[in-house]
């Protein structure tokens, strides 16, 4: 999956030899692969492009300091996206975004009171939101993470997971739909906010 963005190097494990080495060029490869995706992604849950380039370059960075940790590149993605995540989280507690998930939920049909949004949109209900996502089935939970983390288009999930696109469409909604199961309405309303930009494309 990484070969065709880093193509100086024959494979994945020549590539990670020389992150654990400190070369700065086999590293080069993974902040070119790794950044646009991580700002998409963070940029899902803070709507503001100059912070979300931030935590993007904040995570490469400690995963530069740490990178004698990472085993394999799957384990390197999952950390930069997990510190992506918490840098968001926390971010999300600093800021006063009430009123541009306010549009977002006007836009997606929803009436909800500025005071109840407010506390919908507080850490840890987004953490209890993306607890719930992993729990879905793994067609599912695969379209709505390639979806919203990793700023794919249908045609691109459809080629990776070799689905057709309109089966893309279905297990967006069987998603939402399973959400709605498994949150309160509030966090279900929340999740809405979070996702509708990025899974109704």
């Amino acid at each position: 999956m990484f070969n065709q963005s880093l193509d100086s190097y024959q494979n994945e494990n020549a590539l990670l030899t020389g992150v654990h080495q400190g070369d700065e060029q086999a590293f080069n490869q993974i902040f070119r692969h790794f950044y646009p995706v991580l700002c998409i992604f963070a940029n899902r849950f803070l709507l503001k492009e100059s912070i979300a380039k931030d935590l993007a370059q904040d995570a490469l960075i400690k995963a530069w300091e740490r990178r004698s940790d990472f085993e394999s590149l799957p384990k390197l993605k999952s950390f930069l996206f997990t510190c992506v995540r918490n840098a968001c989280f926390n971010e999300l507690e600093k800021q006063k975004v009430q009123q541009k998930y306010q549009e977002v939920l006007v836009k997606s049909g929803l009436d909800v009171e500025l005071d109840t949004l407010e506390k919908m949109i507080q850490s840890e209900v987004v953490i209890r939101i993306f607890d719930q996502v992993d729990t879905l089935p793994e067609q599912c939970r695969k379209v709505i993470r390639m979806t919203f983390e990793e700023g794919k288009k249908p045609k691109e999930i459809a080629e990776e997971l070799g689905i057709s696109i309109s089966n893309i469409s279905s297990q967006k909604l069987r998603g939402l739909n399973l959400l709605k199961d498994k949150l309160s309405d509030q966090d279900y309303l929340c999740a809405v906010a979070i996702f509708s930009s990025a899974l109704w494309r």
